[in-house]
């Protein structure tokens, strides 16, 4: 069949590619709607699913969304070979891992990746290969077939050098200890070039924050000749091509809210792979609203990436850290900035440098830098003696910021508003959740100086009408949304009285 383009400055999501067909024409070709089709132009082809308009195109024509016709490279209203053309094998293997619960072989798992990458398996499609981990758990040998299958889909740095990190399974707000434990590592010579994300679900990743600083998007070579020099770096992994298909992956996960073990283990260790690392640590934050609610979960979980790690050449120790409330009190790119240099300065909360050292002292312990149980002490030495910030302001000079940036450089929004006890009473528990719900809606991660400032934690004191947190917004609306949420749910900071109820007689 032959059809001509008409490029459509739409890009599809993220996960799939998406061509347009008149009905006129599906009718006449027997074609249906997500009907894959194969699309073939001079030496390139690709494969595409099916959407069919009445209005929108003319018969004869083929709409192509702009990812399907940069792929192709096909200017517009040029004569293209379009044929029908079978759903990919790895339906099939994720079909068979359904029906046997037999475990996917090498290949398999590999050609589920390739067609992931390319955009050849639907929304619904990844989610089936994602439910079907969940309820039929990959083996240990599966997971390490998808960690490296993840990896050599795309960049792989190569290193002379003995590589560290550290990185998070995520779900505590105000987690911004990485800008403290890369200066803590690299201040003593241990090479850290730390590839962090930006915010998916959370109000600010490490990026996010980063970028507060300095820029932060450089490509690998960039990223080695700073490191070499530095021994640290903070940047984001968006100009890097490392495990491509995971962001795929990701966009469906975070529309289902799912997040299966071995996809967690897979994701996380696929990128450290790509990067080169040698010996990191994980930071398992452990709380009711994180991805691991019990102590014995957390465990459990930290056995199997060790394991994985074992696996594929990385040695891997665990962090499991408290995960009940928000680490320090700031939540936002632009709070949460101000407070990691509060803090390098030598004014930061005890949370927040209690996690930072702990977790920097078991990198300096892998890294030979200090003995067995001594790592705590060394990294709180080199926090309080100001190595650390310097350390820090040379990374942020490096990497095309001002090493002379003070906290109240950093601009945070103008809209404030104080959320205020409604009783007398003791702080019972903070809500993660609802302080990411509230902190999103804010204008958190978009806006920078968006988010909140909590002025009390869990166990203080507090008096009916006393301010327990400081809302900031840019945007009049967001305050406005995030104020009819707060409304609306229980509260993000719940108050008990020590007297819990009182009983009498009837």
């Amino acid at each position: 069949m032959k059809f001509k383009t008409k490029n459509i400055d739409i890009t599809s999501m993220a996960f799939k590619n998406v061509v347009l067909l008149n009905k006129k024409d599906t009718d006449k070709l027997g074609i249906k709607a997500h009907d894959r089709l194969l699309l073939k132009h001079k030496d390139k082809e690709i494969s595409a699913i099916v959407d069919v308009t009445q209005t929108f195109l003319e018969p004869g024509f083929i709409g192509l969304y702009k990812n399907v016709y940069d792929k192709l490279d096909v200017p517009e209203n040029t004569e293209i070979t379009v044929s029908l053309t079978k759903a990919p094998d790895s339906i099939t293997y994720i079909q068979e891992k359904m029906a046997s619960k037999l475990p996917y072989t090498k290949k398999q798992i590999n050609s589920i990746l390739r067609d992931i990458y390319d955009r050849n398996l639907s929304a619904i499609e990844i989610a089936v290969y994602l439910m079907t981990q969940e309820y039929i758990p990959l083996s240990s040998e599966e997971i390490e077939y998808l960690t490296r299958g993840m990896a050599e889909l795309g960049q792989i740095l190569d290193w002379d050098e003995t590589i560290y990190t550290k990185h998070s399974i995520g779900g505590v707000p105000g987690n911004k200890v990485s800008l403290l434990i890369v200066p803590i590592v690299a201040s003593t010579g241990l090479l850290i070039p730390k590839i962090s994300t930006r915010a998916i679900t959370s109000p600010a990743g490490t990026a996010d924050t980063m970028e507060i600083f300095s820029d932060i998007e450089f490509n690998a070579e960039e990223i080695k000749e700073m490191a070499l020099k530095t021994c640290g770096t903070i940047c984001w992994g968006g100009k890097l091509d490392l495990s491509p298909a995971d962001s795929i992956i990701s966009s469906v996960e975070s529309m289902l809210n799912l997040d299966p073990d071995s996809q967690i283990i897979a994701s996380i260790l696929s990128k450290q792979l790509a990067l080169g690392v040698n010996k990191m640590v994980l930071d398992l934050p452990q709380g009711l609203y994180t991805k691991v609610k019990t102590i014995k979960d957390a465990r459990k979980f930290s056995h199997r990436f060790i394991e994985i790690a074992d696996r594929i050449g990385i040695r891997l120790e665990c962090g499991i850290t408290y995960g009940g409330q928000p680490v320090g009190y700031n939540i936002g790119p632009a709070l949460e900035a101000r407070e990691a240099l509060e803090t390098l300065m030598g004014h930061g909360p005890n949370s927040l440098i209690e996690k930072s050292v702990e977790l920097a002292g078991i990198l300096l312990e892998l890294g030979c830098k200090a003995e067995r149980g001594n790592g705590y002490r060394v990294a709180e030495k080199i926090l309080k003696t100001g190595k650390a910030l310097e350390k820090f302001r040379e990374i942020i000079e490096i990497q095309g910021g001002s090493k002379n940036i003070k906290p109240e450089d950093i601009e945070i929004g103008e809209l404030t508003h104080d959320y205020c006890a409604y009783d007398d009473g003791y702080v019972k528990d903070i809500s993660n959740l609802l302080i990411n719900k509230i902190a999103r809606t804010l204008g958190c991660p978009k806006f920078k100086g968006a988010g909140i400032k909590l002025f009390v934690k869990e166990g203080h004191k507090v008096s009916k009408g006393q301010p327990l947190m400081k809302l900031y917004a840019q945007k009049e609306e967001n305050l406005t949304n995030a104020l009819e949420i707060i409304e609306k749910n229980d509260p993000a900071i719940y108050i008990e009285s020590m007297l819990l109820d009182r009983i009498g007689r009837e």
